[in-house]
């Protein structure tokens, strides 16, 4: 399978069309030069003042053997670290009506990856979201504080980091 299998797997289960995340714009699997801003509010009704966008990048890639199985490829998993970067904005009058948004946004992005350990697609991810070993972290969180974007008009912003591993049988 590979990189691009697994990045794509990823991403059509995060695709904002099928997953309920509340405010997701767009899940893109590498980040654009230039992020149009309506992306952030793509999926949203008119006049929507909270939204998302989230960039994939796949960070580190291991293979390990977990059992012997001869000379075949069986028994062998490549270990991904996947960090899920997630730009968060709002056009509320105040920073903290967007740490609210952004707090509501990460949790319901929480749930959807603890959902389904295959994203989907079993046929490509063994595992995801997920420690690779017992008492390994499962998801790894970081965000800032909302603050407003430079010269923009009423825009505030959260950016986030989740870390998972991602597991695919080879």
């Amino acid at each position: 399978m590979g990189r691009a299998s697994v990045r794509a797997a990823i991403q059509s289960y995060l695709d904002p069309a099928n997953s309920g995340i509340t405010g997701l714009g767009a899940v893109f699997a590498h980040p654009a030069r230039f992020t149009p801003e309506g992306e952030f509010y793509a999926n949203d009704d008119p006049g929507t003042t909270d939204g998302a966008v989230i960039f994939l990048h796949l960070e580190q890639v291991t293979a390990e053997r977990v059992q012997l199985q001869g000379p075949s490829a069986g028994g062998k998993f490549r270990i991904y670290r996947l960090a899920i970067d997630c730009f968060i904005r709002s056009t509320d009058k105040s920073t903290e009506e967007c740490g609210a948004f952004a707090d509501a946004f990460l949790d319901n992005l929480t749930a959807r990856i603890e959902a389904d350990k295959n994203a989907g697609n079993p046929s490509v991810i063994f595992q995801w979201g997920e420690g690779r070993r017992p008492g390994d972290p499962d998801l790894d969180t970081i965000a800032t504080y909302p603050h407003p974007l430079g010269n923009s008009q009423n825009v505030s912003q959260v950016r986030a980091r989740i870390t998972t591993t991602i597991m695919e049988k080879t």
